[in-house]
């Protein structure tokens, strides 16, 4: 019995050993290692995501876009940007004015897919947010609008001109303004969006004389004669109101205002 019970016991010991040595060997490791930082194996390290890319520059034809819309010659914008159509997928400043042209062509549902996928393409461009936000403004969808606008602001950084016109657009005049008086690089844009801006706040002859700099300037923005004559409307300014909506309505026949600018001339040839 004496005899059965020592070869049990030498069993167990047999047993467990191994485990025993495995415990003390990790506890053994353990401090060893104990406030060392864990390397990453080579392994790890091919499993980090890479940085995000850079977005792809725009090519020369979007500032042919750019300038052909402010000048309302639609079809001529249509034609630049159909040689880089191909490019919209991938490149948000294609995209971008891709949706533009879609805009004025009045294609307001296709400009929108357009411009949020640029909103994809380059979450952190204002430029994109801020057309996407003027097509729901086309489409009379003011919260969409607001919250594209919004979010312009958010990503503007030290873009004070795309700043400025979100803050413009989201009724916030005065930070609009300031935004533009820091804007650089813009030309006759920034009198143009000053102007308009004074508009707004029905401030009449400095939204008239910042959109007479701004047409001094540049002599080819659709809408500065448009919103001028506005202003001149209001000076009780006949003959610039008649002159300017004459003039913008040869510039821009198909636009959006086009039909109000009519009738203002009706009214006042009476």
């Amino acid at each position: 019995m004496t005899r059965t019970r020592i070869l049990a016991a030498l069993l167990c010991a047999l047993l467990l050993s191994p485990l025993a040595l495995d415990a003390a060997q990790k506890k053994k490791g353990g401090k060893k290692n104990k406030g060392k930082q864990e390397q990453p194996t080579p392994q790890q390290d091919q499993q980090q995501p890479p940085p995000p890319a850079a977005p792809a520059p725009p090519p020369a034809e979007v500032g042919t876009v750019d300038r052909r819309l402010w000048e309302y010659k639609t079809s001529e914008a249509r034609s630049a940007v159909n040689s880089v159509a191909g490019q919209a997928d991938s490149n948000a400043a294609v995209s971008v004015a891709l949706g533009r042209v879609l805009e004025q062509e009045r294609n307001y549902g296709e400009s929108e897919s357009r411009l949020r996928k640029a909103t994809e393409l380059a979450p952190s461009d204002p430029a994109a947010w801020v057309w996407l936000g003027e097509t729901y403004l086309r489409q009379r969808n003011t919260g969409a609008a607001d919250s594209a606008f919004r979010k312009a602001a958010e990503v503007a950084g030290g873009n004070n001109y795309y700043l400025g016109v979100a803050r413009q657009r989201l009724r916030q005049y005065d930070e609009a303004v300031a935004a533009f008086g820091r804007a650089q690089g813009m030309g006759a844009l920034v009198p143009y969006q000053i102007g308009v801006t004074r508009l707004f706040q029905e401030q009449w002859q400095p939204a008239l004389d910042r959109l007479t700099q701004a047409i001094d300037s540049d002599s080819g923005l659709a809408y500065a004669y448009y919103y001028r004559g506005l202003a001149a409307e209001k000076l009780n300014r006949k003959d610039l109101l008649v002159n300017d909506m004459e003039r913008f309505l040869k510039l821009a026949p198909d636009a959006p205002e086009a039909e109000r600018a009519r009738m203002i001339l009706r009214a006042v040839k009476k």
